[in-house]
């Protein structure tokens, strides 16, 4: 027997003998079994003996015949069997191949081991943990990576900032800052430490180490970007277009630093020269998806004829797209021109807004006795989208109810769940459109709602507060609420929720907390009311009274305000 060499020499020739033998032939089927099945002799663990040319012979012809699942298997099997480096990277490719994740990076690791100074297959794991979210999963990897050369580690990091955490993103800022220690000058490891610091809400540390790589290397144009970026989210659109004029003077034809000029030309009030910026890139560059982005920028900052001009050209240059008739409908609805609106967003065929489109085409209808032509456009739009029947009923039952048309908002809903009884969507809308009037059901259909989806914290939250109002199931209640946070902590309708139950199970202090968080993140006058209990239950009345006077003088009417003003014995 021959021990496998930790070599690729051997299933090079291995493939080789294959390929070579099965040339001028018809494939044979593989060998799985019967009676001329080769029978496998004994196994020793880690040496290249008959049962392992079996099994990788097999993987091969399997390979060539296109059954690469069983090669795949074959190869994975052999790999964990003897340890052999080229064994594995050769399962690793097929698996990439198969485009198979949990393979992939199963075999890697078998690489790994097998080879344990090859860099390629910590990328390969590094890569896939990243792409999955297994941020911390990947921060021992990445170490690795980076502390031996594997530069191209910084641009994984890079490209998967945004969907870290602030938590995790501090993990990966501070590895990279004890990295940097020995590479105080490696660009790349300063701007990805910038990065991080961004993420983690620390504009101010992120400027800093981004001034740092231009005194290093003023010529940079990441770093210019990525601190013209900052200066921009600071509201300091003069010293980010210094910046970036600066770094134009040494790459004038760079079109992200362009891009950007324009950007700051105009939130710096300087239109002109941001349209003739703006006109001059385009006509250097045709690219629709930047003409897209400066149309988009311009409707943001209310220049609406050069953003009208921008999207008017796309639809000439390709009259199959219906994308920008949504915001020349805006443009439009802004201007007062209800008809040139309707029309334009009722043109919008498919992509994101498709249901935003038809949400403000029935805002243009404000009258209850419009509500044939607003039937007969919800039909149209479900026969030519019936993808989007669900939504499309939503919309209508909320126009219905904005017209005060509460009966027949029902009697939609109605006949919509008798076809599906089993829509969470639908469900859920009904249950707000019953409110006081027909709490059970509006309970009802939470429960419902909650059994078909029992970790969706929207639900949770609606149940859980709606047991709050109308029940004395206050431990349920609170631990739906909690089941809520805990998914969406930062969320305003179900912090007021948590402040709510706790206020009534009689934990003031705690609710206080929660009730606070509510309103600062959003000053809603129903959050405001339940504060205002709160802060009068704690013994505060003047605070209570400041904040419902304030409140009142912004919403007279509203009723929440209206009955914490009553609770608390306070004459509006």
């Amino acid at each position: 027997m021959y021990r496998f060499s930790k070599q690729p020499l051997l299933l090079s020739l291995l493939a080789g003998l294959v390929l070579s033998g099965c040339s001028s032939q018809t494939q044979p089927p593989v060998a799985t079994s019967g009676p001329d099945t080769f029978t496998p002799s004994a196994y020793t663990p880690g040496e290249f003996n008959a049962n392992s040319l079996y099994h990788l012979l097999t993987a091969e012809l399997a390979g060539k015949q296109g059954r690469f699942d069983l090669a795949l298997d074959n190869y994975l099997q052999e790999a964990e069997a003897t340890g052999d480096a080229a064994v594995a990277e050769r399962a690793t490719r097929i698996a990439q191949f198969l485009r198979r994740p949990a393979a992939v990076l199963k075999a890697s690791q078998l690489w790994s081991e097998a080879a344990p100074d090859a860099l390629e297959p910590l990328h390969i794991q590094a890569n896939i943990l990243l792409h999955e979210g297994r941020f911390e999963a990947a921060l021992p990897l990445m170490q690795q990576l980076i502390e031996n050369g594997g530069n191209e580690a910084l641009s994984l990091i890079a490209g998967r900032i945004d969907e870290m955490s602030p938590e995790i993103a501090g993990h990966y800022s501070r590895l990279l800052t004890e990295i940097s220690t020995s590479f105080p000058q490696r660009l790349d490891l300063l701007l990805t430490r910038a990065l991080l610091l961004k993420q983690q809400q620390r504009p101010d540390e992120a400027a800093r180490l981004l001034d740092q790589g231009l005194r290093l290397s003023p010529n940079e144009t990441e770093l210019a970007l990525q601190r013209a970026e900052l200066f921009r989210l600071q509201g300091a659109y003069s010293e980010g277009l210094k910046l970036v004029e600066r770094a134009l003077k040494d790459t004038p034809d760079h079109r992200r630093l362009q891009a950007t000029r324009a950007q700051l030309l105009l939130l710096s009030g300087q239109p002109r020269r941001a349209w003739q910026a703006i006109q001059d890139l385009l006509a250097e560059q045709d690219n629709a998806q930047l003409s897209y982005y400066f149309a988009l920028l311009l409707l943001e900052n209310e220049r609406w004829q050069e953003s009208q001009t921008l999207l008017q050209q796309l639809l000439e240059e390709d009259p199959t797209t219906t994308a920008p008739h949504f915001y020349l409908g805006v443009i439009a609805q802004t201007r007062q021109q209800p008809e040139q609106a309707l029309r334009h967003y009722l043109q919008v065929e498919d992509g994101p807004n498709l249901i935003q489109a038809h949400a403000r085409a029935l805002a243009l209808y404000d009258q209850p006795q419009q509500a044939a032509e607003v039937e007969a456009l919800i039909d149209l739009a479900i026969r030519k989208h019936p993808e989007q029947r669900e939504s499309l009923i939503i919309l209508y039952v909320e126009w219905l109810q904005r017209q005060e048309m509460v009966d027949a908002a029902l009697e939609i809903l109605n006949q919509a769940l008798a076809n599906t009884p089993d829509s969470i969507n639908l469900l859920y809308t009904r249950a707000m459109l019953s409110g006081h009037d027909d709490a059970e059901r509006m309970i009802s259909d939470l429960r419902r709602a909650l059994a078909l989806a029992p970790d969706n914290p929207m639900v949770q939250n609606a149940l859980g507060y709606t047991l709050t109002l109308y029940t004395d199931q206050l431990n349920e209640a609170h631990a739906l609420i909690s089941r809520a946070l805990a998914q969406q902590p930062d969320d305003a309708a179900t912090l007021d929720s948590m402040g709510w139950i706790l206020h009534k199970l009689g934990r003031h202090g705690e609710a206080r907390h929660f009730l606070q968080r509510a309103y600062d993140s959003h000053p809603d006058p129903e959050v405001g009311g339940h504060l205002i209990q709160v802060l009068w239950a704690l013994g505060e009345q003047q605070a209570a009274r400041e904040l419902l006077t304030n409140s009142l003088e912004q919403h007279p009417d509203n009723e929440h305000l209206l009955d914490a003003a009553s609770v608390i014995g306070v004459t509006p």
